[in-house]
């Protein structure tokens, strides 16, 4: 089994119990002795003893971290990537990726089949369409059609954190996540970033099953909350590229347009 995995989940206004990732985890006997299971969590309200005596009693290496101040996950991940040991990998996990029953084998092999590769992605599907990894033209977010598992270019690819294996090879490397960044967009920057500097990385062959909040929310504050959230990031991970930056900020408004038609309503113009 994998020895040397952290996986991080970060944790908010949810108990143990409503957290898919963490029922999912549960599911899973060998691993949990090998690995670290990392909850951060930034509930308003800190677990009760009875859930973290059931935590403990489940993982051998449990760390828990509550900040009811709500951290930014730039500066989680980077505070974890700074704990973590010699030649280990990372896992990054939403609250709600249900993590199916194969994924720790699977990935165990690609390590093992792909020793010199960084990044291992899953799958990840969304009411039954693979949404990552994707493409990313800066215009727009093209999925991919008959995806295969395997080795694979790094340019221009974009995909979601949940399930996200990193070695920390890279991290050693020198880098970290822009702490401007708040709870949208280290997913772009990480890709945008590691691309960069690796050619290649690793699809699985494994799907997650995955909820997209701004996608699935019919709640149109707080689509315009995530709306503003992404404006604000992609100006952060594109500031050191000028032309880039022009493309995206004009594609924000094309965009802002599309959803002030679609709800009725000039709020998305807002700032």
């Amino acid at each position: 089994m994998i020895s040397n995995l952290t996986i991080v989940i970060c944790l908010y206004n949810k108990g143990i119990n409503e957290s898919a990732t963490l029922q999912s985890l549960l599911n899973f006997k060998d691993f949990k002795d090998y690995s670290t299971i990392f909850i951060w969590d930034n509930s308003k309200e800190v677990i009760n003893q009875q859930s973290f005596t059931f935590l403990n009693n489940h993982f051998k290496n449990l760390i828990y971290k509550h900040t009811p101040e709500n951290v930014a996950l730039s500066k989680i991940y980077n505070m974890v990537i700074d704990s973590l040991e010699e030649d280990s990998f990372l896992m990054l996990c939403d609250d709600d990726s249900d993590i199916p029953l194969s994924f720790f084998e699977i990935l165990e092999e690609q390590i093992k089949l792909n020793p010199y590769q960084d990044l291992f992605l899953p799958q990840i599907y969304s009411n039954s369409v693979l949404v990552s990894p994707a493409k990313d033209f800066l215009f727009k977010t093209a999925l991919i059609k008959n995806l295969k598992a395997g080795i694979i270019g790094s340019s221009n690819i974009t995909a979601i954190n949940s399930g996200m294996v990193i070695s920390n090879r890279f991290f050693k490397e020198g880098f970290r996540y822009d702490e401007r960044l708040r709870f949208y967009g280290t997913d772009n920057y990480f890709m945008n970033q590691y691309s960069k500097f690796r050619k290649n990385l690793v699809v699985l062959d494994v799907k997650f099953v995955h909820s997209l909040s701004f996608n699935d929310s019919n709640d149109i504050s707080n689509k315009l909350r995530i709306f503003k959230e992404i404006k604000r990031s992609n100006a952060i991970i594109y500031s050191d590229q000028f032309f880039k930056r022009q493309i995206v900020l004009f594609n924000n408004l094309v965009v802002a347009c599309k959803l002030c038609l679609k709800h009725k309503t000039l709020r998305f113009f807002s700032n």
